[in-house]
């Protein structure tokens, strides 16, 4: 581990942001926007150079050992190479460090990471509900933060002076901290979030092609969403399946209300 921060307790100087997509982008662009130096940290030569070209970073490159210069460490990439990357870097950062992650499932990634973390590094769980139906750097978009909720996943184990920390961070960046139980998270993100993507993915199954033809705006709203990508849905429903399939239970529930309103006349608002 690398030497201690130097003001562990304060607003961080520098940030590493690791995975440079569509989240990571956005994020390392509005923390380089609120003053913090950003070193960019991703495998892809090609989204380390646009984030470059695109001052979402002041430095970057594959190598994970760089996330030892700063005072706090964002993981953002795919759900599955969350706990692999953020152990990995924990084993990096410096003493007094802060540790976050923007995964979109918080129990069991909360869980293993806390379990293999060495001492000295604070880790709170974060994600950022935020995003859109595009991926990559080249979609990144600091105004997709703009008064999104940032919800931090704070445990028992967790350092009150690196959830303080985080707090400040989310709001400078605009956004809204939200904090909840890990197990909350997944099932109020099942609801307001895993949901809606399922639902959208079956609306755009139900919807025949020549009715999508003559389709307007109300069908391309509510079916932009199913236009995700995939691997990263899959993911998120592997990891969060249970309060996703109570989700749909509850789902399945209203859309059999609105089956008998139709029967007997019109849906009740």
């Amino acid at each position: 581990m690398g030497a201690p921060a130097e003001d562990p307790g304060g607003f961080p100087r520098t940030a590493a942001v690791v995975g440079l997509g569509l989240i990571g982008g956005s994020l390392a662009l509005r923390l380089r926007e609120i003053g913090l130096r950003v070193i960019g940290v991703d495998t892809d030569p090609a989204a380390v150079a646009l984030a470059l070209e695109r001052g979402a970073v002041d430095a970057g490159g594959a190598d994970l050992g760089t996330v030892a210069e700063a005072d706090l460490v964002v993981v953002a990439t795919p759900l599955s190479e969350v706990v692999p990357v953020g152990l990995a870097a924990s084993r990096r950062m410096r003493a007094g460090a802060v540790l976050t992650d923007t995964a979109s499932v918080k129990a069991p990634v909360v869980a293993a990471i806390h379990a293999g973390i060495p001492a000295g590094v604070r880790f709170v769980g974060g994600h950022p509900m935020a995003g859109s139906e595009r991926a990559g750097m080249a979609a990144a978009d600091p105004a997709l933060l703009d008064g999104r909720p940032f919800v931090l996943t704070p445990t028992a184990r967790a350092d009150a002076d690196a959830v303080a920390v985080l707090q400040g961070v989310v709001t400078a960046m605009r956004m809204r901290p939200v904090l909840l139980d890990p197990l909350q998270h997944d099932e109020l993100a099942a609801q307001a979030s895993h949901l809606p993507y399922l639902v959208s993915l079956a609306l755009r199954r139900a919807v025949a092609d020549d009715a999508r033809a003559i389709g307007g705006p109300a069908l391309a709203d509510m079916t932009r969403i199913a236009g995700s990508p995939a691997a990263m849905w899959m993911e998120i429903c592997r990891m969060n399946r249970e309060a996703i399939a109570r989700a749909l239970a509850r789902f399945e529930g209203e859309l059999d209300a609105v089956r008998r309103e139709l029967a007997e006349g019109a849906p009740a608002r």
